[in-house]
């Protein structure tokens, strides 16, 4: 209490007010007169980081498995925590008490955003803070339509104004000294993949005042074909998308603003990622990622196999690293990104019967429905597109060293593929979505550090029975070991006490992973903690293990990490980590 009491008092006495933009022409922010709590520094020691220890959870009043608890930002102004709420189309607001616990307090709802800029907004997708400012990245309600950032107020949640953004604004962030915000717009196909809008990235520069701001949209139509920097495009960046131009295929992300002017963004499905000059906004290079050999680390690629963690060699089987979340710092005067290599397949379809699916010429599942009088009245997914096959589809010479293992099913035969339309040769790899790992690159896309098979070994020792599950079913073992494993997919990177550390969170299996990462080239595992109980139902009632009421079990645990975020008060350091499938949001102590 008298810590709370002291955070109260400095903002009444003190009247400190916001000054994001770090120039002697910040004041049109300043004019905004943000009221902040006056700031906490914590001393540094020499103690390294030992384990996270869960203070406590909130639970978003929503039903399961619908993106309730997403992107996860702290405000040091108001001392609250932000959570994208996709299902409400709105920002969920958590405060913390003496103890440090997490409690709801309210919400942002963003019908104002899109009401100021004149549209019908779809889903929240990314909520990003700055000393009292809080933007939002909403998508349209027509997806393939262009987007909005919404930027509200921290003390009053009121609305400050809209900045129009590209279509489906996936994720947002602010530069570290406040003076820019950006988003990394996807352009995500519609359903039957006959509407591609281009992939772009929206810069505002706030340098002016928020009602002044200078935006720009960044977009990749110099390198189509015929155009200026076509040629600077390497030939192994993957574009796979049906018809689709350069611009049109690659899709932002994540993205990341550097120390020293850059903004460096994934393109996950074309692994790769584009390196911006900020202060130009001008594309510098697209990096291609390449891929990784799994004849030194060891892989589980089958969840047929009855046999939880079965880890092989597979000379000639590579993995693309395709990753979502990234992060980036300095060390040694030089800049690292640092990837989540979650993998993302493009598959994309809808709901109708296979007789309108047929007519369409579009796939069809054919293990579902096999009689004839399903054929018209029965619905499933019909797929449009898909870039994924199943290795005993792939079209594979002979004496390829894998073809036999591709042909079994307990082997590599379920293992989910990169689709090839002209038959690999015997002397070409076989490539997979998303490496399973972590990794460290420098500003020219040159692999620094890559965590093997950690991953899969680490769960392997501490949760045998359930490794490789999936996120909405806890008797699922050995199920995602066809489809990218336990999916690294959040990523965070903090400086403390004279050191950098990764965390990472694993969408399927759950948990977070702690890495020092302040030599590149070596980094060191530090601890895995996961808040999963694998004894409980997911939800209250279930059928299979799988909900059947849409009610969670807080009983649980969290399932589906999709962010993480690290911040300090009353003198301590935390993560914050919202699961999208629990709809939960957990705070960790960080201890030394």
């Amino acid at each position: 209490m008298e810590m709370q009491l002291k955070s109260i008092i400095a903002i009444c006495l003190t009247s400190t007010y916001i000054g994001a933009c770090v120039s002697n022409d910040s004041q049109p922010i300043k004019k905004l007169e943000i009221e902040c709590r006056a700031s906490q520094t914590i001393k540094q020691t020499k103690a390294a980081i030992s384990g996270l220890t869960l203070i406590g959870t909130s639970i978003a009043d929503e039903n399961f498995a619908t993106s309730a608890a997403e992107i996860v930002s702290y405000d040091s102004c108001t001392d609250k925590l932000y959570v994208v709420n996709a299902q409400a189309k709105q920002v969920d607001i958590i405060s913390l008490n003496d103890q440090d616990k997490p409690y709801s307090t309210g919400a942002i709802n963003l019908q104002s955003a899109g009401k100021h800029a004149g549209i019908k907004i779809g889903a929240a997708n990314s909520v990003a803070t700055h000393q009292g400012l809080i933007a939002v990245a909403i998508e349209n309600a027509n997806k393939q339509a262009r987007g909005i950032i919404g930027l509200y107020r921290s003390d009053t949640l009121t609305l400050i104004n809209t900045f129009p953004a590209g279509a489906l604004p996936d994720m947002v962030s602010f530069s570290k000294d406040g003076r820019y915000i950006a988003t990394a717009n996807e352009g995500e196909p519609s359903s039957n993949y006959q509407v591609d809008p281009e992939g772009s990235i929206t810069l505002v520069d706030l340098i002016r005042g928020p009602f002044n701001a200078e935006i720009k949209q960044i977009n990749f139509k110099a390198f189509n074909v015929g155009n200026s920097r076509h040629h600077e495009l390497p030939n192994t960046v993957r574009i796979s998308g049906p018809n689709a131009s350069i611009a049109q295929d690659l899709e932002p992300e994540y993205l990341t603003f550097t120390d020293k002017g850059k903004l460096f963004v994934s393109l996950q499905e074309n692994n790769a990622l584009a390196k911006v000059d900020v202060k130009s906004a001008r594309v510098e290079a697209i990096l291609v990622l390449g891929s990784k050999s799994w004849a030194s680390y060891a892989l589980d690629a089958s969840n047929k196999d009855k046999v939880a963690g079965n880890l092989k060699y597979y000379p000639q089987l590579e993995s693309l690293y395709m990753p979502d979340s990234i992060a980036s710092y300095t060390a040694n005067g030089k800049t690292y990104i640092v990837t989540a290599n979650e993998g993302d397949g493009r598959e994309y379809g809808f709901t109708t019967t296979q007789h309108i699916c047929d007519q369409l010429g579009y796939s069809w599942d054919s293990e579902d429905f096999k009689g004839t009088n399903d054929y018209t009245t029965k619905e499933s997914f019909c797929i449009a597109h898909s870039d994924e096959i199943r290795g005993k589809e792939l079209n594979i010479a002979k004496d390829h060293p894998l073809a036999k293992l591709l042909k079994d099913k307990k082997k590599l035969g379920r293992l989910k593929l990169v689709k090839h339309n002209e038959k690999i040769p015997a002397n070409k790899p076989v490539k997979l979505f998303g490496a399973r790992s972590f990794s460290i690159w420098d500003e020219q896309g040159q692999l620094v550090y890559d965590s093997g098979d950690d991953f899969a070994k680490i769960v392997l020792t501490s949760e045998k029975q359930h490794f490789n599950s999936t996120n909405d079913n806890n008797d699922s073992g050995d199920d995602r070991s066809d489809d990218k494993g336990v999916e690294p997919e959040a990523i965070e990177v903090a400086y403390i006490n004279g050191s950098h550390y990764a965390f990472i969170g694993l969408e399927r299996q759950g948990g977070i992973m702690v890495y020092d990462i302040s030599n590149p080239t070596m980094a060191k595992f530090i601890t895995y903690v996961n808040n999963r109980n694998y004894q409980e139902s997911v939800c209250i009632k279930v059928d299979d293990g799988e909900c059947d009421n849409g009610i969670y079990n807080p009983k649980a645990g969290d399932l589906g990490p999709e962010s993480i975020e690290y911040f300090q008060r009353n003198e301590q350091h935390f993560l914050a980590v919202g699961n999208e499938v629990s709809g939960t949001t957990s705070v960790y102590q960080i201890s030394f």
